[in-house]
């Protein structure tokens, strides 16, 4: 019998990233160092030597970091298509919009819609009220567990906020529709009476209780309270589920679910409209809108959401901490700027019908100046939150620096055009009785131009992303009270003009000031030389708006197309790109750098 040759085993190498992790983790381990008795691991911190229990946790923290790399670089992949889906919603999004507010201003009087402006503003502030930020933290760390953790692991999380707001919604409608009442019994036994007297407001404000009273117990506030609720619910978790599709980079959902929606609400609204369903008929319709949206999401995203075997339990406390924060800046900006302007035109007795003119102009305005960069909502927060995976500052920086650019190329050519043609818009959109909303336009365009290419709803998610939260609050209230103080003083003279001016300063120098806090975290700066070259192409280009005033839609359209003939030959002549901003460009996508060569120096 042969005795049995034994060989020596050769173990063969194959490269998958499993192994190589498994590799980098054990050369990890061999490098440890003993230190009298304790274990130095590789990230500089001492450990008790224990043995099989070191090596365990050194494979589970590299796992992760291997994991969330990959992940992180998956949702990076998905964020131009994302972007691309979300940016053809936001544009069918503000085209029905504008087409519903054409409707409705052609279809009932100028105190009509005085009065459904305000009720507009009401419901989207309680929806601010009851948001407490969920939004953000969902932007912020779905991202995060998504990649580090996999979907059982997000779905879990996704579900414990979706039961938080849940939560608040219910006490949040329970106080709308049984405590007003009560409160104004409240307010009139209580005989309240405030006298305010400030130096710069030339008079004094008196506040009777049985004013409040009355006002609370309004009828028609009283007759929209049910609707309004509805909306409030519809929309609050509807919202949510839409922040959960950008954080996973799902906007496919979006563009259909909002799309749909969005279309049977202007042909549903004309139809109420023309029936004689008044300003009550569309409140109403918003609100049977917003509940059937709300499902179409939840049916859509039932699989995701009801994925069990998570691996990882995400902490709630640092969601809430974000998300507190974030519900102190939104406040401020979504609801109280505005809200705060309209208050303070009805403290100065200025008419329902100059504040509809207000309203008409500071929508218009914030249309123009999302209309091109509505698709980064959200997922250019999820886009941020991923390219942090591992504080990669470097990659942040870079992906912070690309959005601002992308920002100021897509936003502010139809700023300036608009700038330069505001009465004219006006006046084709909106017909001769609404020619005083042409200067307002203007007026509030100004600003939105400085607040866009500074890049402020870029600096906000950035902080958000390196745990600086606090700071976006305090520039965020700092801009409120500067909105407060300057309201104050102009508002008396200039009316809704006014207005406009104090909420403008205000987001500028709120801008200004997120930009200070994260100046020094970040290697890459503002891009400071691409913008002022690209604004001056612009302004160049708009120069002739100044001589040709188009009277109607027609010509406005051809001034556009005039615009953009000269601005693309200014651009050849001005060379608004660096050889680093070609160089970042070719790493993004080298097609478009083909392109975009003409407008490089060098």
């Amino acid at each position: 019998m042969s005795k049995l040759t034994l060989r020596p085993l050769r173990l063969l190498r194959i490269n998958t990233g499993q192994l190589e992790t498994y590799k980098h983790i054990s050369s990890m381990e061999n490098n440890n160092s003993k230190v009298g008795g304790k274990e130095q691991t590789a990230d500089g911190l001492q450990q008790p030597s224990s043995g099989k229990s070191v090596a365990a946790a050194s494979i589970l923290r590299e796992t992760d970091i291997s994991l969330g790399e990959a992940g992180a670089r998956e949702l990076l992949k998905r964020t131009p298509n994302s972007y691309l889906l979300n940016q053809a919603y936001g544009l069918w999004f503000f085209i029905s919009i504008f087409l519903l507010t054409l409707v409705i201003t052609h279809e009932v009087s100028t105190e009509q819609y005085g009065i459904y402006a305000v009720v507009q503003t009401a419901y989207n502030t309680i929806l601010y009220v009851v948001a407490f930020g969920f939004e953000d933290a969902t932007y912020t760390f779905v991202p995060r567990v998504f990649a580090e953790h996999g979907p059982a692991s997000a779905a879990s999380l996704i579900r414990r906020l979706l039961m938080a707001r849940l939560g608040i919604l219910a006490v949040s409608v329970i106080v709308i529709l049984f405590a007003l009442p009560v409160l104004a019994t409240l307010i009139e036994f209580s005989h309240l009476s405030i006298h305010l007297k400030l130096s710069f407001l030339k008079g004094a404000i008196d506040i009777q209780a049985q004013q409040v009273a009355a006002g609370l117990r309004n009828p028609e506030l009283q007759a929209y309270i049910i609707p309004i609720s509805i909306y409030v619910v519809g929309s609050s978790v509807g919202s949510l589920l839409n922040a959960v599709c950008a954080a996973l980079m799902r906007m496919h959902i979006v563009l259909v679910i909002g799309s749909l929606t969005q279309l049977a609400m202007l042909i549903i609204g004309f139809i109420v409209l023309q029936l004689g369903g008044g300003i009550t008929g569309m409140i109403w319709l918003l609100a049977i809108g917003s509940v059937l949206n709300m499902l179409a999401f939840a049916i859509w995203l039932a699989p995701l959401l009801l994925k069990r075997g998570a691996s990882y339990k995400q902490p709630l406390k640092p969601l809430f901490q974000l998300g507190i924060s974030a519900w102190l800046t939104n406040l401020a900006t979504g609801a109280l700027l505005k809200q705060i302007s309209i208050i303070l035109l009805g403290v100065f007795a200025i008419s329902l019908i100059d504040v509809g003119y207000f309203n008409l102009s500071f929508q218009l305005a914030d249309a123009a100046n999302l209309l091109l960069v509505t698709g980064f909502g959200g997922v250019a927060g999820s886009a941020l939150a991923a390219a942090f995976v591992g504080n990669n500052y470097e990659r942040l920086s870079l992906s912070w620096q690309t959005l601002i650019r992308v920002e100021t190329l897509l936003a502010a050519p139809g700023l300036v055009f608009c700038l330069f043609n505001a009465p004219n818009i006006a006046h084709a959109l909106y017909g001769s009785t609404y020619d005083p909303v042409g200067p307002l336009l203007a007026i509030f365009i100004f600003f939105n131009i400085f607040v866009r290419v500074l890049g402020t709803t870029i600096h906000q998610s950035t902080l958000y992303v390196v745990n600086k939260s606090r700071l976006v609050v305090l520039g965020e209230w700092i801009g409120i009270l500067a909105l407060i103080i300057m309201g104050a003083i102009l508002i008396p003279s200039f009316g809704p003009a006014g207005a406009l001016i104090a909420d403008g300063v205000a987001r500028v120098l709120t801008g200004g000031l997120l930009l200070a806090f994260l100046w020094r975290d970040l290697p890459h700066k503002y891009p400071i030389k691409f913008t002022l070259r690209f604004l001056l192409a612009l302004i160049l280009a708009a120069l002739p708006s100044i001589l040709w005033h188009p009277a109607d839609r027609t010509l406005l359209v051809i001034s556009g197309c005039l615009f953009i003939v000269l601005c693309l030959g200014l651009l050849l002549w001005i060379k608004p790109l660096t050889g680093e901003d070609m160089e970042m460009v070719k790493g993004v996508n080298p097609r478009i750098a083909v392109y975009l060569k003409w407008f490089a120096r060098g």
